[in-house]
């Protein structure tokens, strides 16, 4: 068994995902990457460290890839004493009233943020059955999992069916594993600069905290974010909030 921690995680090559996978990279850590686009810059960062960085270009749009993914890494992998296993891959698009919703941007918007999350954890959980390892889930929430906001249905649903399925994960009592929804707060990424221009009720509230500088930057989150993964307490609160974390 390796005596290194294995972290694996979605929706790296920008964003909140980026900074992340900058906040993972200490030695002793194996960090598996997966998005749909390349980061070489994080590569490189990663070379110079001398930290193993395992990148892997997959469309977590589909599930059916996602879990395919998942099962074909793990199996190439040695055994590891923890596992972390970080759900940050998400859109908030398509975004509009319920009655503009049609099926060809809700499908692949529903896989992205909540089947293909659930069958990666499922892949997860077998894959390294026979580990004998302690493992973490951290689904990426949202204070829209836990609010409606006019012109999000999808983006609201999808995160908080992901809020329940760490609720789920955690009713199923197996004691190697603990996971938690975290809300990361409002970030300074491209999604939020897509929430900027689009057109629904709320936007201007959106408008305003970035003109009044206040959101958080993708580096700030990811090092709080970091940090609260290797908690003692990790799992304690299963739905958290990044703002309520000392």
């Amino acid at each position: 068994m390796s005596d290194t921690s294995l972290f694996i995680l979605t929706g790296a090559s920008r964003g909140l995902g980026a900074a992340l996978a900058q906040a993972l990279m200490q030695p002793g850590r194996r960090l598996i990457c997966v998005a749909r686009g390349d980061n070489a810059e994080l590569r490189a960062q990663a070379a110079a460290a001398g930290v193993t960085l395992d990148w892997h270009q997959v469309d977590l749009s589909d599930a059916h890839a996602a879990e395919a993914w998942m099962t074909k890494t793990l199996a190439a992998l040695p055994a590891f004493a923890n596992v972390t296993l970080v759900l940050n891959a998400g859109a908030v698009e398509p975004i509009g009233t319920i009655d503009t919703l049609r099926a060809d941007t809700l499908l692949p918007h529903l896989q992205l943020n909540l089947a293909g999350p659930m069958a990666l954890t499922a892949a997860l959980l077998r894959g390294t059955a026979e580990w004998n390892a302690q493992r973490r889930v951290l689904a990426i929430s949202s204070g829209a999992a836990r609010r409606p906001i006019t012109g999000w249905a999808a983006y609201c649903t999808g995160k908080a069916g992901l809020d329940m399925f760490v609720r789920a994960l955690n009713a199923d009592g197996d004691a190697s594993v603990r996971a938690v929804a975290l809300a990361p707060g409002v970030i300074d990424t491209d999604m939020q600069r897509t929430i900027r221009g689009a057109d629904f009720a709320g936007v201007q509230r959106f408008r305003d905290l970035h003109a009044h500088g206040e959101l958080v930057s993708p580096q700030d989150a990811a090092t709080r974010i970091a940090a609260y993964l290797v908690r003692p307490d990790f799992g304690a609160t299963e739905l958290d909030d990044l703002r309520n974390i000392a």
